[in-house]
Formats: structure tokens, C-alpha cells, sequence
């Protein structure tokens, strides 16, 4: 008597979506939910204190469309979407987890296109991020690029490594078969500084986001730099070159400010203001955990991350924690930097 193997179970995607008075666009950013083309996902709406009627306007679209999928959160006070991310990802226990932006739309193999890279045979990543498409708040196309994503431009990057979907996978289980013409490149750990496109562009493993949501940062703004940079740490990145999303620029984002002139995005002076208090987060996480950091990746890895962290963000330098984790030339050296700082000071006020 024959008898078939058991079949495997493709990941469920809980997907969040942050909604803070957004009421003109988290329809679209729904109606993209629910047309995807990988299924398996549930779907939270988190909205995060809204006062321009977005509670209301969601929760009449969930009950005309009739998805069970589909669930709302209203918070009672304003926490910023950090603390919306937290209450998102506690809403849902699928071993992947997407954001979606209210002001942003997902194109409909956004999901396929991200499952099918973390289930490589090559390298599995704690988060994966693809390219999206600049709109303005009309949705008209203003460039066909995020350029900060770190994908394949004029010459390849000698730090990435080449990755494809699984073939064999997708032969198992046509949902999850994506065949794309773009590269996918993975970056290790050890790779430093922004590589991905905005928050609706990422997908994370639940394993790798859960420790760093969990963490007590002090910032309000810069969650996808918090949650990029601290879930990158334990895994790597995979970077999808395929544009899966539209990126809407308009006057309530924290990258307003003027009209798109090309080149890169440019972040609202309040955002630059706060970079430091995000390095600073940065530098507390990865001090907390420098012990399961060291585990996975080695133990030359946390003195070689906060080495390039303090360059790129120079006035952390001081701070002693980071003391046990320098060598004793860069111990000398900074001692011998502050001591000279300490001498200028001292003959400037004399």
C-alpha cells in the first residue's frame, strides 16, 4: 500500500499594520494586505490614538470586508509606533512578521517574494528588505528606486553575497515557488550601518525581533532603525533588488519637508535631531546583549561593532562601558584623547 509523506506547513506572516492618524490612506494599506498572493497571514491594524476619524474608518472597512484575518487594536493613548509594533507583535505568534506603514501599499508579491528568499538554501536571515517605489500622496511614481537600499548598482558590493530562492522548495509548494529576475544579496551580521528601505519593506523572523522589541529604548522615533539595525545583529540581512512596494512621501511623514529632488530621501530636521538618542539606544541594546551577541557571532564581533558604532557616532566614545570591550592600544588611545581634551580645557579657561 502506498503512502504519501506528510506534508510541511508553509509560515504564517503576522502582519502589522501602524496607523496614527492616517485615515486618508490605511485603506489602501489594507486592500494591499488582502492582495497578496502568499495567504497565509493574519493581520493587525494597531492605531495608535488616532484623532482624525482613522478608528472609525477602520473598523467600518474591516466589518464591510468581512476577513477574519483582519483585527483591530485601538490604543488608548499615543505611544508612538514603537510602542504600536509591541502591541502588534504580541497580537500574532507566526514565525514571521511584516510591517506595513498606513501610509504605504504593498504590491501584491511582496510577501511571496520575501518568504521565498528566507527560505533559501543558502543563508537564513533574521530580516529581509526589498526596494520600493517613491510615490507623493496621489500615488504618482517619483522615482524607481529607495537609494540607500544596499542592492547591486554600478558594481557589486564585495560584502554581500549572492542568494537565490529555493527551487526545490518551490517545486514542494507551488505557494511559495517566486522566480524573479532581480538579485537577492545577503549581508552578514558584521555588515555595519543602514542597508535596507523603510519600515514596509521588511519582513522579520519572530526570533530575531522579539529580544530587540522587548528592549527598553528610549526613543520614540527611528523604530525601523531600531528594530533594523538590533535584529540585523543576530542573522544578517537579505536584500531583495526587486521594487514590492510603494513608499509614499507627503507632508505628515517624518521625511517631509520639500518637494523630492532625487538622490536620497531627506529626513525632517526633528529626525536628524534625534540620531543620537537611536545610536545611543543602540549602543545600550547591544551592551545588554553583548553575551548572546558574542555566542552567535564570535567573540571578536561586539568589539568590532562598537568600534565602528562609536566612529559613526563620535561623542558615545566617552562612555565607560565600552572600556572591557576595547584592546589595550584602544584603551591607551582613547586615555590618552581624553587626557588631551582635559588638557585644553583646563588652559582654555586659564
Amino acid at each position: 500500500m502506498h503512502h504519501a509523506p506528510p506534508r510541511f506547513e508553509l509560515p504564517r506572516v503576522g502582519i502589522v499594520v501602524t496607523c496614527h492618524n492616517y485615515r486618508a490612506y490605511v485603506e489602501d494599506a489594507i486592500r494591499s494586505v488582502l492582495a497578496q498572493t502568499y495567504q497565509r497571514w493574519t493581520c493587525v491594524i494597531v492605531d495608535d490614538a488616532s484623532t482624525d476619524g482613522s478608528t472609525d474608518h477602520v473598523r467600518q472597512l474591516l466589518h464591510e470586508i468581512g476577513d477574519p484575518r483582519l483585527s483591530h487594536l485601538v490604543r488608548s493613548q499615543n505611544g508612538g509606533q514603537l510602542a504600536a509594533f509591541r502591541d502588534g507583535l504580541a497580537a500574532s505568534d507566526a514565525p514571521f512578521v511584516a510591517f506595513l506603514d498606513a501610509d504605504d501599499i504593498w504590491l501584491p508579491n511582496f510577501l511571496v517574494a520575501h518568504l521565498s528568499a528566507h527560505l533559501n538554501a543558502t543563508r537564513p536571515a533574521a530580516m529581509s528588505s526589498s526596494d520600493v517605489y517613491l510615490v507623493d500622496r496621489d500615488r504618482t511614481v517619483l522615482s524607481g528606486t529607495y537609494l540607500m537600499l544596499r542592492k547591486p548598482r554600478s558594481r557589486t558590493d564585495a560584502s554581500g553575497m549572492a542568494t537565490t530562492p529555493c527551487k526545490q522548495l518551490g517545486e514542494m509548494a507551488p505557494e511559495i515557488a517566486y522566480a524573479s529576475e532581480y538579485p537577492i544579496t545577503y549581508f552578514g551580521p558584521e555588515a555595519y550601518g543602514w542597508m535596507w528601505a523603510p519600515t514596509s519593506s521588511m519582513v522579520f523572523r519572530r526570533g530575531a525581533l522579539e529580544p530587540v522589541l522587548a528592549f527598553p529604548f528610549k526613543s520614540r522615533m527611528g523604530t525601523d532603525y531600531l528594530a533594523a539595525t538590533c535584529a540585523h545583529l543576530a542573522a544578517g540581512s537579505l536584500i531583495l533588488s526587486e521594487c514590492l512596494g510603494l513608499y509614499r512621501l507627503h507632508g505628515a511623514s517624518v521625511t517631509a519637508g520639500a518637494a523630492y529632488a532625487g538622490g536620497h530621501v531627506q529626513q525632517s530636521p526633528g529626525y536628524r535631531a534625534h540620531e543620537m538618542t537611536m545610536g545611543k539606544d543602540v549602543l545600550d541594546y547591544v551592551l545588554a546583549d553583548a553575551e548572546r551577541l558574542g555566542a552567535i557571532n564570535g567573540r571578536h564581533f561586539v568589539p568590532g561593532f562598537l568600534s565602528r558604532h562609536v566612529k559613526r557616532f563620535g561623542d558615545l566614545g566617552s562612555d565607560s562601558r565600552l572600556l572591557p570591550f576595547l584592546d589595550r592600544r584602544s584603551r591607551w588611545r582613547r586615555l590618552r584623547k581624553r587626557l588631551t581634551q582635559g588638557l585644553r580645557g583646563l588652559f582654555t579657561k586659564v
